[in-house]
């Protein structure tokens, strides 16, 4: 496989990918940081799509010689985690056999704004800015998925905090020119008060003024 810079003719094979299209093309638009890397320059028959988090997608025809390359060759020599996102039989079995990551998310899409929202009951909903992006703390936060500087100049997200102490926050895990994916995390500590769905609501407003489609998603294991 060939590493290659983002660029226009990569936006179409984002857009081809069966698992998602937000991640792939927030890499091919060059929204966020990321890799692709190609069979063959001239004409590739597939294209990895190899995201800041570690979400990996492969668009177009693999032959077991590219899966195992991507496997034995891309993912240890860059000595940073690939969890390759895919729905293709063959290509999960294939992997499985080669000891990779491999996971199948489950999506959702935005079927309309709910018809009330529960009244927020002691926790104030914030933005996020330069001065509290660094109060979030957990697993799924923006630096899941943005180097600080970027994420404060192309995305954009909020916190909730109770009582002057951080809670949860909500999130662009992935931007493209079409839809904006949602990451959600609420501390343990402030779970079942409504404060991932005020978080997300917040989101959805803000992603649907912008014109474009809020998605969330999730691994198959985690239910």
């Amino acid at each position: 496989m060939i590493r290659v810079e983002p660029g226009k003719e990569y936006i179409t094979w984002a857009k081809r990918n069966t698992s998602n299209h937000v991640y792939p093309l927030s890499i091919a638009e060059n929204r966020q940081y990321g890799d692709i890397f190609v069979d063959n320059v001239i004409d590739p028959h597939s294209v990895l799509f190899w995201h800041y988090c570690g979400f990996a997608y492969l668009t177009g025809e693999a032959s077991d010689s590219i899966l195992k390359e991507i496997a034995e060759e891309v993912s240890v020599k860059s000595k940073r985690r690939m969890i390759l996102i895919t729905d293709d039989p063959s290509v999960i079995s294939f992997m499985d056999n080669m000891g990779c990551i491999i996971s199948k998310r489950i999506e959702y899409e935005y079927d309309g704004m709910p018809c009330g929202s529960k009244k927020q009951c002691g926790f104030e909903v914030k933005k996020i800015d330069a001065k509290n992006i660094r109060s979030i703390t957990g697993r799924i936060i923006p630096s899941f998925s943005w180097e600080e500087e970027q994420f404060l100049r192309n995305g954009f997200g909020y916190i909730a905090e109770m009582n002057n102490r951080y809670c949860g926050v909500a999130f662009s895990s992935a931007v493209s020119s079409e839809e904006v994916d949602i990451g959600v995390e609420v501390d343990p500590c402030y779970r079942g008060q409504g404060i991932a769905s005020a978080l997300a609501l917040k989101m959805c407003e803000e992603i649907i003024n912008m014109g474009k489609r809020p998605v969330w998603a999730h691994a198959e294991s985690n239910m």
